[in-house]
């Protein structure tokens, strides 16, 4: 491009004196040509350049524009009516002849123009999952150093020698000067956006399902996820945006792969039965057997992942006929009461022992408050409505256990704790309480007027004091390697419970005033057979279930 220098004679008023100066203005032959300026330069030229006088005009980048802009001119003592140069832009926005102010509210309403600008973030590997878009305002768009490049544009040929401001007035009449204008964005406001919204960026990871069939287990494929990186992802907006050509901007977040909780590997471990025990139900009535085959249906398919607990309270409950128990007899305070899930102890109880069979980690366990007739004395479980009494097993294994439940019509349960044998086929267990004290309760009658004399009518069966202690035996080849004393329980006692009749009124013998007689010779036998007073008796309904502040248990 052909300059031709123009030799110009200035004189600088020095000490009073006139003093000779040349300088040399560069003209540009068929048009002008434009100076970029970027904050940084213009921050740091010097007395000689454009920005002299300018050095305190800083502002805080989260400092307001306006009040950053306030302060410098006033520092720096500029006139408010001082107006900017021609051929001056910053960025796109020309703001020749217009004061700081003015120029200040034009570049603000440009920067809020670009928050309308899109960002686009996409998840490679995510087919067929939209990806986001949000408006860049929404993530804190906001200038840099805004405030100083608008002083540097006011002070234009305004400062520094006189020759340096002749010079830079020269220039502008043949090379426009452009500030840039410098934007970024809040890295909390993207951090917020990256961890809240890209959620639907991700592909969830789909569990293996195990299924029970006639002849074992059956597992479902397992996937894995993607799912978004936050840190990294905020990383990778943040420099794009540090990069922003003002234009619509696409990012790739940044992607991690996330596994299933269960995957297909894990439940195809579960193929062998670690423990199982059968009970009884000495009285399989229609309430207790709804109650059992409701817990039953609770409890049976339960998955438990190495590391986790599982609670059967919390499985069981709430005991109440909105989750499909009646009533039933349970034990209270050293007697029966009839109570929603009554007879639910007993899948605690089998639980139990199928539990010690398998040698899972039984992490909580309570005994009866008073004895139970479907298994020993000492390897019995209960729960109550509150909780504080509840059978918990912890899966210490390096494989999940799967826990199977059933109950015959005729009351018979059975637990099965399903995992993978590890233990030597020659190592075998054994399990027994043993009855260390036992006080028996006696019988306490009182008399019900409702009843014919000498009947009797037994509410409760008597329940001894008790002290039993549970052991487990390890043998390895039939010979007892060794024996472990589990727990001590003690039990408490109650009375039977009996209503007898009242005692038949004593009349006299009335006089007779006849003549004796002959006895005939066919004499009737009159004398009447004993008839035993009807005994309408309940076994104790075994062990009842069920909760309530006091010590209500479900009834076994």
């Amino acid at each position: 491009m052909k300059k031709k220098c123009a030799l110009l004679l200035a004189f600088v008023l020095t000490a009073g004196t006139l003093m000779p100066g040349i300088a040399f203005a560069a003209e540009e032959s068929g048009g002008t040509e434009e100076t970029t300026v970027s904050s940084e330069e213009s921050s740091s030229e010097s007395e000689n350049g454009t920005a002299a006088g300018t050095e305190e005009t800083a502002g805080t980048t989260d400092q307001d524009p306006r009040e950053a802009l306030s302060e410098a001119m006033e520092t720096n003592g500029l006139d408010a009516d001082a107006v900017i140069a021609d051929g001056v832009w910053i960025d796109t926005v020309d703001v020749s002849g217009m004061t700081a102010e003015q120029a200040l509210e034009a570049v603000l309403a440009y920067v809020d123009s670009l928050g309308s600008k899109v960002l686009t973030l996409t998840l490679e590997g995510a087919d067929g999952v939209a990806p986001l878009q949000v408006p860049v305002s929404q993530l804190g768009l906001k200038t840099q150093g805004l405030a100083e490049v608008i002083m540097e544009a006011v002070t234009l040929g305004k400062s520094g020698s006189l020759i340096a401001r002749y010079k830079a007035i020269k220039d502008l009449e043949v090379s426009s000067v452009n500030y840039e204008l410098t934007l970024s964005v809040d890295e909390a406001a993207v951090s917020s956006f990256v961890s809240e919204q890209t959620s639907a960026l991700a592909v969830e990871p789909v569990n293996a399902e195990l299924t029970r069939t006639s002849s074992g287990f059956e597992v479902s494929q397992s996937q894995s996820g993607i799912a978004v990186d936050t840190a990294a992802t905020t990383a990778s907006i943040m420099s794009a945006m540090a990069n922003w050509n003002k234009e619509d901007v696409t990012v790739t977040a940044t992607a991690q792969v996330t596994q299933p909780e269960r995957t297909t590997e894990m439940l195809s471990q579960i193929q062998d039965s670690l423990g199982s025990f059968s009970t009884e139900t000495s009285s399989p009535t229609s309430g207790r057997m709804q109650n059992l085959r409701r817990g039953v249906e609770l409890t049976t398919g339960v998955l438990i992942m190495p590391g986790e607990s599982w609670s059967m309270h919390s499985a069981l409950s709430p005991f109440s006929a909105e989750n499909g128990y009646t009533q039933q007899v349970a034990y209270s305070n050293g007697g029966y009461v009839q109570e929603y899930g009554g007879g639910i102890c007993q899948l605690a109880t089998t639980l139990y022992n199928a539990a010690l069979l398998s040698e899972i980690n039984i992490s909580k366990r309570s005994n009866h408050s008073m004895v139970v007739n479907y298994t020993d004395w000492g390897l019995d479980a209960t729960i109550n409505d509150s909780g504080s009494k509840d059978l918990e097993l912890t899966n210490d294994f390096d494989f999940p256990v799967y826990i199977e439940a059933s109950v015959t019509s005729g009351g018979t349960v059975t637990y099965t704790i399903w995992g993978k044998e590890t233990r030597p086929a020659n190592r075998t267990l054994k399990f027994y309480g043993v009855t260390i004290e036992q006080v028996e309760s006696g019988t306490e009658e009182t008399v019900d007027p409702s009843l014919a004399p000498g009947e009797r009518v037994v509410d409760q069966s008597s329940y001894p004091k008790v002290t039993a202690q549970a052991y487990k035996e390890i043998y390895v080849d039939g010979v007892l390697q060794e024996k472990i004393l589990l727990h001590t329980d003690k039990y408490r006692a109650s009375p039977a419970k009996v209503r007898v009749g009242p005692a038949a009124a004593e009349t006299a013998a009335p006089t007779d005033t006849t003549a004796p007689s002959e006895p005939s010779s066919e004499t009737a036998a009159t004398d009447p057979a004993a008839t035993a007073p009807s005994d309408t008796s309940q076994a104790p309904a075994t062990d009842p279930t069920v909760p309530s502040s006091s010590d209500t248990q479900a009834a076994q």
